[in-house]
C-alpha cells in the first residue's frame, strides 16, 4: 500500500501542482504575438512618429527661386531661342542659349569657388544655423571645413538646366525668406561677373592676336620705308625711276640728234668736197654725239654705278614698302574686324525671373513625406513577413 507524500496544514492538496501538470506547463510553447503587433510597432509607430515630428518640431523651409539664360548677340539659330528673342524685343540682337556656358555657369555654382565666394560676402554658417532650425535639418557645425559646409549648401542649393529652351532655374533654400532670396540673388551675381569675364577673356585673347599681327605689320613698314630711305641716301637719289627715265630721253635724243647730223652730212656731201669745212664740221658732230651716246649707254647698262642695278634695288625696295602696307592695312582691318565680331560673340547673362522672396514655407512637406514613410515601412514589413512566413513552412 502505497502512501501519499505529506502535506502542510497551510497548503491544501487540492491547490498544490502536481509535478506532470508543472512540467507539461513549462513544456508548453509561449502565444505568438500576431502580424498587428508588429506591424503597429515597425509600421505604424515610426509613422505616428514623423508625423508628430513634422508636426509639432520640423523648421519651415522657405525656398526663393532664380531664372536665367546667357544672352549673345550671334545670330539666333530658331526655335526657343528666336521665339525667346521674339518675347523679349530683341530687335537686331539674337539670342542664342550658349549652352557651354550656361553648363559652366551650373558647374560654378555648385561648386567650392562658388560658396567661398559667397561666404566672403554673406555669413552662411548663421544663416543656416537661425534659432528656428530644428536638430536634424540645420547646419550641425558652427565653424564648418569647407568641404562640410560645401555638402550641406550643394542641400540647399539647386540649379537646373532645360536644353530645350536653354533657361537653367536656380533654387536656394534656407529657414527664412530673406536669407533665401538674398543668397540667390548673390549667386546670380556670381554667375555674371563669371560670364563677363568668359566673354572678356575670349575678346582680349581674339584681339590680341590681331594687334600682334598689327604690331608685326607696323614693324615691317618701318623697316621697309627706312631701308628705302638708306637708299635714296646712299644712292643721293630721291627716285632712280625718274633718272632712268630721263637717261633714256637724253640718249634717244642724242640718238635723234645723231640722226639728223648723218643725214645733213649724206645730203651735204653730195654737192660739197670733202675738204669743206661744214662737212669737218659734220663730221666732227657725229662722233661727238656717238661718243655722248657710248658713254650715255654705258651708265645705263655698264659699270657698278649703273642705272639698271640702282633701279632694280630701288624697285625692290619700293615693291617691298608695297607689300608691307597691304599686310599692314589687312592687319588693321582684320583687328576691327576681330573687335566686332569679339563684340557680336559677346555673352552676358540675362535674369528670365528675379530672385523671389517667398510668402510661405514650400518644405517640409509633411503630409507627403509621412505617407511615403507609412508607404515604405508596408512594403518593407510585408516583404519581411513573407520572408518570415516562408522560413517557417521551410522549417516545418
Amino acid at each position: 500500500m502505497k502512501l501519499s507524500p505529506p502535506t502542510k496544514r497551510s497548503e491544501p492538496a487540492a491547490t498544490r501542482p502536481r509535478p506532470a501538470l508543472r512540467q507539461a506547463a513549462a513544456a508548453a510553447p509561449r502565444p505568438r504575438r500576431g502580424i498587428a503587433f508588429w506591424f503597429a510597432m515597425l509600421v505604424l509607430l515610426p509613422t505616428l512618429l514623423t508625423g508628430i515630428y513634422y508636426a509639432t518640431y520640423a523648421a519651415d523651409i522657405y525656398e526663393s527661386e532664380a531664372r536665367f539664360i546667357v544672352r549673345g548677340r550671334g545670330s539666333s539659330s530658331g526655335g526657343a531661342s528666336s521665339a525667346l528673342s521674339g518675347m523679349l524685343g530683341g530687335g537686331g540682337l539674337g539670342i542664342r542659349a550658349g549652352s557651354e556656358e550656361i553648363r559652366a555657369v551650373s558647374d560654378y555654382v555648385l561648386s567650392l569657388d562658388a560658396m567661398q565666394a559667397l561666404r566672403r560676402d554673406i555669413d552662411l554658417v548663421a544663416i543656416w544655423r537661425r534659432p528656428e532650425a530644428d536638430l536634424l535639418t540645420m547646419l550641425w557645425w558652427s565653424d564648418p571645413e569647407a568641404e562640410r559646409l560645401l555638402s550641406y549648401y550643394q542641400r540647399r542649393v539647386l540649379l537646373e538646366f532645360n536644353i530645350e529652351t536653354g533657361i537653367a532655374t536656380l533654387r536656394v533654400r534656407a529657414f527664412r525668406p530673406d536669407d533665401a532670396q538674398t543668397i540667390a540673388d548673390r549667386l546670380l551675381k556670381l554667375a555674371e561677373t563669371l560670364v563677363n569675364e568668359f566673354s572678356d577673356r575670349t575678346a582680349q585673347d581674339t584681339i590680341r592676336v590681331a594687334r600682334g599681327e598689327v604690331e608685326i605689320a607696323e614693324q615691317r613698314v618701318l623697316a621697309a620705308r627706312d631701308a628705302l630711305t638708306n637708299f635714296r641716301e646712299r644712292e643721293q637719289a630721291l627716285d632712280p625711276t625718274r633718272e632712268a627715265a630721263a637717261a633714256m630721253e637724253s640718249v634717244t635724243r642724242l640718238e635723234g640728234a645723231l640722226a639728223q647730223a648723218r643725214a645733213e652730212f649724206q645730203e651735204r656731201r653730195t654737192f660739197m668736197r670733202p675738204d669743206n669745212p661744214q662737212i669737218q664740221l659734220l663730221t666732227n658732230r657725229i662722233t661727238a654725239l656717238s661718243a655722248q651716246i657710248a658713254v650715255e649707254r654705258s651708265r645705263l647698262t655698264q659699270g657698278d654705278e649703273m642705272v639698271t642695278q640702282r633701279l632694280a634695288q630701288y624697285e625692290r625696295l619700293q615693291l617691298e614698302r608695297e607689300f608691307a602696307d597691304r599686310q599692314l592695312a589687312s592687319a588693321t582691318s582684320s583687328l576691327e574686324m576681330a573687335r566686332a565680331e569679339a563684340l557680336r560673340q559677346a555673352n552676358f547673362l540675362l535674369r528670365v525671373v528675379q530672385p523671389s522672396r517667398p510668402e510661405y514655407a514650400v518644405y517640409p512637406t509633411a503630409t507627403f513625406n509621412t505617407f511615403a514613410v507609412l508607404a515604405g515601412l508596408s512594403v518593407v514589413f510585408l516583404l519581411g513577413w513573407l520572408m518570415v512566413v516562408g522560413a517557417r513552412e521551410h522549417a516545418s
